[in-house]
């Protein structure tokens, strides 16, 4: 084995202690072109052959700096054809409007992860470092970060690997040096009307000036302490909200006898928790929580609380519903046999169903022709002028159809109808259609349900603010 270098050795020591990567991986490595990157291939090269990895490069040029993108690019091949490891590359097309360092970041990881898929990879390996870490936890500080933010940048997340946390920006510089490696300068990087910047090259020198020499290692141990700690927590935090939360379709049932009995800080300890792993909903404010906790402790039956446009908590007798349903204000796609909660008080349901016995008219199921499965379906709120024509002659407004069934008024605005995008299919619980109906003979069908909290809603209706 070719004897390691200095840094090598450290690297090689991390990746064991933290158990980042296993021998015989296929490895896709993210190359910029710039230093950070650069010394990353080299020392996995270097490992390479003692852990059996296989090795891909990943390169991407975000097409922001023409003549500066180019010759990275050129760099990264030159790079991957000494090393004799393949290379990915591809050119983005980053939309002008909304944050373009945050939306070329997304698109970046999501090529990454796109490319490792297509090779085969278990792992994609970026090149972040210590001093990258020690940036990040003095800006969260300095932008009000709280207990979960201070972890910091992780070294394992998804896909994700990172294997230089305990490398310092002078080690890789040195490794560099004295390998004679090659690397692009992004001047972009020394902007200093970029916070991150500003605080890479004025505030962490002026503190390093001022007596806090070590402040970067301060700060990355900082972020392992919050680190351990969270983890401890989470563990504490996850069996009170196995205890507390059950899943039901849409959503989750919270029991509040239990809830109530609970301390206020442990009650938003335990909302934060809960939020941070839920994928389809935003970040949950302080204030909200605060809020939350507070109306989840007093509301009575029939309260409701809009956490955003898509998250809706409503309070029964002992329990209360925390919904994920769609946002009602746009078409969302209805994927065959699922279920979506569209609010706490209607659930639909797709199932592939047998012919019934008898097609006795109810209006919470409606069976369609077997096509249904090959076009798409979507669900979406009623509007104004909306019609529906059912088994029978001509057509009738839904509006006039939701009020005939008796629909709470109150609820009425936010009442779905399901569409092939051009015709109304069916209202749930009140009339379906006479498009796509099953034809004589057929031996099996499409079924669709819904289940309507009639007690739900119009408690809502007398009770809520909304």
């Amino acid at each position: 084995m070719t004897e390691w270098s200095v840094l090598a050795h450290k690297v090689h020591r991390h990746i064991t202690e933290e158990k980042l990567l296993t021998r015989g991986e296929r490895l896709l490595v993210a190359l910029s072109g710039g230093r950070d990157s650069v010394a990353l291939l080299y020392l996995l090269h270097e490992l390479a052959p003692a852990w059996d990895w296989h090795l891909v490069a990943g390169h991407v040029n975000h097409g922001l700096r023409p003549g500066a993108d180019s010759r990275e690019s050129a760099l990264c091949r030159h790079i991957a054809h000494d090393l004799e490891i393949p290379l990915r590359e591809d050119k983005l097309t980053i939309p002008p409007s909304g944050n373009l360092e945050q939306t070329a970041r997304e698109m970046r990881y999501d090529l990454l992860e796109s490319w490792a898929k297509e090779e085969d990879c278990t792992a994609v390996i970026t090149g972040h470092h210590m001093d990258d870490q020690a940036e990040t936890i003095l800006y969260r500080i300095l932008k009000g970060s709280g207990f979960h933010g201070l972890q910091g940048i992780h070294p394992a997340r998804g896909t994700i690997r990172r294997p230089l946390l305990r490398v310092s920006r002078q080690e890789i510089d040195a490794y560099c040096l004295t390998r004679g490696l090659l690397y692009a300068e992004d001047q972009s990087n020394k902007d200093e009307s970029f916070t991150r910047n500003r605080i890479r090259y004025t505030i962490l020198p002026y503190l390093k000036k001022n007596g806090f020499h070590a402040i970067s290692d301060h700060l990355v141990k900082l972020a392992e302490s919050a680190s351990l700690a969270y983890r401890v927590l989470k563990s504490y935090l996850r069996e009170d909200l196995d205890r507390l939360f059950s899943p039901y379709p849409g959503g989750w049932n919270l029991n509040l006898d239990r809830w109530r009995t609970l301390g206020t800080d442990r009650q938003r300890a335990l909302l934060k928790e809960f939020f941070s792993q839920e994928d389809d909903i935003a970040h949950v404010s302080r204030e909200t929580l605060d809020q939350l906790a507070g109306f989840l402790q007093e509301a009575d039956k029939g309260r409701v609380f809009q956490v955003d446009n898509q998250y809706r908590v409503v309070v029964e007798s002992d329990h209360a519903l925390l919904t994920t349903g769609v946002d009602t204000g746009k078409k969302t796609l209805w994927k065959p046999k699922t279920s979506v909660a569209w609010t706490s008080w209607i659930t639909l349901d797709w199932k592939k169903g047998q012919i019934p016995e008898s097609w006795e008219t109810n209006p919470s199921e409606a069976y369609f022709a077997d096509d249904l499965i090959h076009i798409k379906v979507y669900i979406r709120r009623w509007k104004a002028g909306d019609r529906l024509e059912p088994m029978g002659k001509g057509k009738h407004l839904v509006s006039d159809l939701l009020k005939d069934a008796r629909i709470p008024a109150l609820i009425r605005p936010y009442y779905p109808v399901v569409t092939d995008g051009e015709n109304i299919l069916w209202i749930p619980g009140v009339r379906r259609s006479v498009h796509y109906s099953v034809p004589s003979g057929a031996a099996s069908c499409i079924k669709l349900t819904c289940t309507l909290q009639k007690e739900t809603y119009e408690l809502i209706e007398k009770k809520s603010d909304h």
